[in-house]
């Protein structure tokens, strides 16, 4: 998680969050046995569905505080099936309220841009529950002692990012009077003082002009070497990678060592190295402190300098010259699209809970030279079987069969004794009868493998 380097614990913009949806609650099997009820036959219910994981946007959180001190997140698996075909309960799915411009990320790949206020997204789907053996009636098999394991839930471990949504940034050295301008231009009031890095957190603020509006941000101040670190760094940059629109404030007065004119040309070379998009977004300058002697000359020299740049020569303790900085704003703010900066993209977790798993399974020998299939279909089939059942036994020799394990093993030249892993499961190859035997002391550690 992002805490301002210890002096300010109340603005958190990234959390690392572990998730685990709930596990769906076993399959039941049981039978209907009573007095003047002949061939009561199968009765056992499914298990309740596992409790999803869901993020959802909301206006009334602004920073990732909540979510950082409490990481784990967990929903509660289903319940058991019972008698008489009563289905278990559904375990009860977790809501998680995120602030807008929450990005969710899986292994440093977008899975979710959150924005609009309501704006839902599952983030871990609960496994179904096991069917009872009312499932497996047949009329080859009208007595089966058969039951199906909940299916797990998915875990993930994700990292939230929170980036401000802002149509026009606030840039520039410390004290160079971004916090005075957003004061006076909206109703924010941001912590305000003479010192340097007064602002230690971005300050949002709705800004109304001549019938329009906009929502404005005031990035703590930046010094050179910001994109690698330095002062409050690169922090703060990433919350005005989606403004459309950057306001950079010249002091008159410079900073430390640097003049005025040095410091526009290094607040520029400080947002292009951090994200190339930033030296992208349309600039305006502004010389602020117009009550100081020096700052007419000041916003002469930059004008003769920089005479494609829009500079304009305001104070923002008074207020002077901040209505033409505004009518600039708003006439350039509808011409500026929108780029989407945080496109979701594919990701390993995005399969595994919108798309259905690949049926298919590899071959290979692990690192003790046994055979072992791995698969993500072959996980969920060992998952839900319960060994402690015969018949389950049975129906999963028709199901390796039915898939093509037998086929692909004797492709591999699997042996007669020879072990075989299945799914963290140890399995024995008996030739003559040409199936798999369960071991009696079977592992049951589950291992799993990207491939």
């Amino acid at each position: 998680m992002s805490r301002e380097k210890g002096k300010n614990a109340d603005f958190i913009d990234t959390a690392k969050v572990y998730i685990r949806a709930g596990t769906g609650g076993d399959g039941c099997s049981s039978f209907r046995r009573e007095k003047f009820v002949p061939y009561g036959g199968p009765d056992g219910g499914h298990g309740g569905r596992g409790g999803d994981v869901f993020f959802e946007v909301t206006p009334n959180v602004n920073t990732l505080t909540e979510i950082a001190s409490h990481p784990h997140i967990f929903a509660t698996d289903g319940s058991p099936g019972k008698g008489k075909q009563m289905e278990g309960l559904s375990g009860r799915d977790i809501l998680v309220y995120v602030p807008c411009g929450t990005v969710v990320k899986a292994d440093g790949k977008v899975l979710a841009d959150l924005k609009t206020p309501g704006q839902k997204y599952l983030a871990a789907k609960g496994g179904r529950g096991g069917r009872g053996n009312v499932s497996f009636k047949t009329k080859f098999n009208t007595a089966p002692h058969i039951s199906e394991k909940g299916e797990p839930g998915i875990k993930l471990e994700l990292t939230l990012e929170l980036s401000v949504l802002a149509d026009v940034g606030f840039v520039g050295f410390p004290n160079a009077g971004k916090s005075t301008l957003l004061a006076r231009i909206s109703a924010a009031r941001p912590k305000i003082d003479s010192y340097p890095f007064t602002t230690l957190n971005p300050n949002l603020g709705v800004v109304r002009h001549k019938g329009s509006s906009f929502v404005a941000a005031d990035i703590p101040g930046l010094i050179e070497g910001a994109h690698s670190g330095r002062g409050l760094g690169d922090q703060f940059l990433k919350h005005i990678l989606r403004t459309r629109l950057l306001i950079q404030l010249v002091d008159p007065l410079g900073f430390k060592d640097c003049t005025p004119e040095q410091s526009v040309r290094v607040i520029a070379m400080e947002l292009k190295k951090f994200h190339p998009l930033l030296a992208k977004k349309p600039r305006l300058l502004a010389v602020t402190k117009s009550d100081l002697p020096e700052a007419n000359k000041v916003f002469y020299a930059l004008t003769k300098k920089f005479k494609k740049q829009k500079i304009f020569l305001i104070s923002p303790f008074t207020g002077a010259g901040t209505q033409k900085l505004l009518d600039a704003i708003i006439r350039l703010l509808p011409r500026i699209k929108e780029t989407e900066l945080f496109a979701p993209k594919k990701a390993p977790c995005t399969r595994l809970i919108n798309k259905p798993l690949p049926k298919g399974f590899i071959v290979g020998r692990s690192a003790d030279g046994m055979f072992e299939l791995t698969g993500e279909k072959l996980l969920k089939i060992m998952a839900m079987v319960n060994f402690a059942q015969p018949d389950s036994l049975n129906r999963l020799r028709r199901i390796f069969k039915l898939i093509g394990v037998d086929k692909a093993l004797k492709r591999h030249g699997v042996t007669a004794g020879e072990t075989v892993r299945i799914a963290g499961r140890e399995f024995e190859w008996t030739e003559e009868i040409q199936r798999n035997r369960p071991k009696k002391n079977a592992k049951f550690a589950y291992k799993y493998e990207e491939h």
